[in-house]
């Protein structure tokens, strides 16, 4: 009875979602790391592996000028100390969200409404939440993996040959440097 109704839940979401995509206006722009400002990152809190290379990224991204905030969703209820007291980094977990599995933290509303120059998704698994802030972002340019199903990027890349952080994070690098040159 839990299963089918989380599921109930699920869907619902889902099609909440799609109905506010539907509505969304956002004026796409390609951007390199020359052109863009500002840089959104999303990524999967559940690996602390993972988010050491998602902190240097952030660190590359200051360190050329481009001011960037981080927001990561971990599916367990408790956050790991290792991910808490990051400057511009937010972590929110299945108690920040609504009936429906949509954020409702604060921080995770607040960048879900900012439109960056760039929106990195550096998650490697589909997790509601995220793809949520993603779909309904304003962002101008959204970057990220591949995937097969409907996506909200502007820029998808394959990294079927090998699925990490460090090595999506390697190929944005090489793929924006090349833009708009």
């Amino acid at each position: 009875m839990v299963i089918l109704f989380g599921k109930i839940r699920s869907s619902i979401g889902e099609k909440l979602l799609a109905k506010k995509v539907k509505s969304l206006v956002r004026q796409k722009h390609v951007h390199n790391f020359e052109t863009a400002k500002t840089a959104g990152i999303l990524f999967d809190a559940g690996n602390v592996i993972e988010f050491k290379h998602i902190k240097e990224f952030g660190k590359y991204l200051a360190s050329i000028k481009i001011e960037c905030s981080l927001i990561g969703y971990s599916d367990a209820d408790e956050i790991k100390d290792d991910l808490l007291f990051h400057d511009k980094v937010s972590i929110f977990s299945p108690k920040d969200l609504d009936l429906f599995f949509r954020p409702a933290q604060p921080d995770a509303l607040k960048f879900t409404g900012r439109k960056f120059d760039m929106l990195f998704d550096l998650s490697l698994e589909d997790h509601f939440p995220l793809r949520y802030i993603l779909s309904l972002s304003p962002s101008a340019f959204k970057i990220g993996r591949f995937t097969r199903e409907d996506s909200d990027l502007d820029l998808m890349i394959d990294i079927h040959s090998n699925p990490g952080v460090e090595f999506l994070i390697e190929q944005i690098k090489n793929y924006v440097s090349f833009l708009n040159k």
